[in-house]
């Protein structure tokens, strides 16, 4: 027999859930809590049920949204940028390369959660700021860089990566005139793929974006050109400049992609569905942890260089020892592979493939050079791979902020009042993936199953002899 329904409140629910949410370990969803409330005490409770039973216990542990801005007087932020301290003073030890991205926030009111993120002497994230606003817009986006510059200023040869978004682009261009703006290949790929591209032409492309000498680059392009000249008018009306490596006045550094905000993102995933000081808590212990381990295993680190260089120097060297070395003087050095040949010059760090002077980074010819020189290779590595960058990089900690009952607040800011966005909170259950890519909107394009054109479907279809019933030629 089935127990009375009535009896079973969101109360009693949430009271038997509430210590699984607080354990990480668990996942919580409405079908869990379903399943463990008939399996323990018989009762059969609808999913709608037990999803509010988890909002209920959620707002138990880490106060309601409301609540959440209410605090916020005590940050003295209405609109909010922060950044820790920690990462604002050593971020001149990581490579002078920022990705910028923005992701929108799950919990009741909607906002964006934009990120801005460099990348160590390890080749990891490194979090520089975070911002908050109601949305992607030329307004919000130009706020967010003006704090940036404010908390970190700005270094020479800087470059900003993101997708094509235009509010960014907006903002970039208004606060950080003197830098370069380059755009991410991935979104540029998905924007050919959206167009139905052939696969031939989306490899010609990626080959295109990646090589390292301007003339491979417009052999590739040419190639495009011959097989697809609206693809290759649509590639170049963003210049090259922008997104092929053998064009930029820049260096990258190998950050092609913003896959380092992407994975940020991926992190933050849980995060960004709890109310917004909970999110931020949250990250702060992520990238305490994030910083004590790092400078750890920095600190026990044998080379000279960090430990993904020193990979990445130990790949190239079988590769290395295969090619025919030739001295021209004290530094420079005739490298012959496959044929060709390239010139290095080890005091100019140079090496006719590109590859050296773009990345900083001795290429697997300069690594020949180095080797037939018995030289350090790390004595050729710049700066930003080094381990003592890797150090300086890691060597502040970040520290909690404690409970609310512990902060100092001035009374001026007590008497303030944080209200929550002026949003209407749509019914029913809130989205979780977004379905518009940022880059572009998404268009639906209708194709008649009948006579295979487009722009209409069957049912109002017009050309074929086969008459659908409710086809407007039916109807006249």
């Amino acid at each position: 027999m089935k127990a009375d329904q009535r009896h079973t409140t969101l109360k009693l629910i949430s009271g038997y859930i509430i210590d699984n949410l607080r354990d990480p370990r668990f996942e919580v969803t409405p079908t869990f809590v379903m399943a463990e409330m008939q399996k323990l005490h018989g009762l059969d409770i609808s999913y709608h049920k037990a999803w509010r039973a988890i909002q209920r216990a959620s707002t138990l542990i880490r106060a309601t949204p409301e609540e959440n801005y209410e605090l916020l007087s005590s940050y003295l932020f209405l609109y909010i940028f922060y950044a820790y301290g920690s990462s604002i003073a050593v971020w001149n030890h990581c490579r002078p390369a920022i990705a910028v991205d923005a992701t929108f926030l799950k919990s009741k009111y909607r906002s964006v959660l934009m990120i801005s993120v460099s990348k160590d002497a390890n080749n990891q994230i490194f979090p520089l700021a975070f911002g908050i606003a109601e949305s992607e817009n030329n307004n919000s986006y130009e706020w967010y860089f003006s704090e940036l510059r404010n908390a970190i200023g700005s270094r020479d040869n800087l470059i900003f990566l993101s997708d094509r978004h235009q509010s960014i682009a907006h903002g970039i261009a208004k606060v950080y005139p003197e830098s370069h703006h380059k755009i991410c290949i991935y979104h540029l790929e998905q924007n050919l793929k959206r167009r139905k591209v052939k696969s031939e032409i989306i490899k010609l492309f990626q080959s295109a974006a990646r090589v390292y000498r301007r003339k491979e680059f417009y052999l590739y392009m040419s190639d495009i050109a011959k097989i697809d000249k609206k693809t290759f008018d649509y590639l170049m009306e963003e210049p090259p400049e922008r997104w092929a490596r053998s064009c930029n006045p820049r260096r990258r550094y190998d950050m092609l992609t913003t896959n380092i905000v992407e994975s940020m993102n991926s992190v933050l995933l849980e995060a960004r569905e709890l109310p917004i000081l909970r999110m931020m808590d949250f990250i702060q212990v992520k990238l305490r942890r994030w910083f004590y381990e790092r400078r750890n295993e920095a600190e026990g680190t044998f080379y000279d260089v960090s430990c993904w260089v020193e990979e990445e120097l130990k790949k190239k060297i079988d590769l290395a020892f295969t090619l025919n070395v030739f001295h021209v003087d004290s530094w420079r050095s005739r490298v012959e592979e496959e044929g060709i040949t390239f010139l290095v010059d080890l005091n100019k760090r140079t090496c006719d493939c590109f590859q050296f002077q773009f990345d900083e980074l001795p290429c697997i010819h300069a690594i020949a050079a180095i080797e037939k020189r018995n030289i350090k290779k790390s004595n050729f590595c710049s700066d930003w791979y080094l381990k003592e960058s890797c150090l300086k990089t890691y060597e502040r900690q970040i520290h909690p902020v404690g409970h609310t009952d512990s902060w100092i607040v001035p009374e001026s800011a007590k008497s303030q009042i944080i209200k929550p966005p002026d949003f209407k909170v749509p019914l029913g259950r809130r989205q979780k993936k977004s379905h518009i890519p940022a880059t572009e909107s998404s268009k639906i394009t209708f194709k008649c199953g009948r006579c295979r054109r487009i722009g209409h479907n069957r049912t109002s279809c017009i050309y074929s002899p086969a008459v659908h019933l409710f086809s407007r030629k039916h109807r006249e």
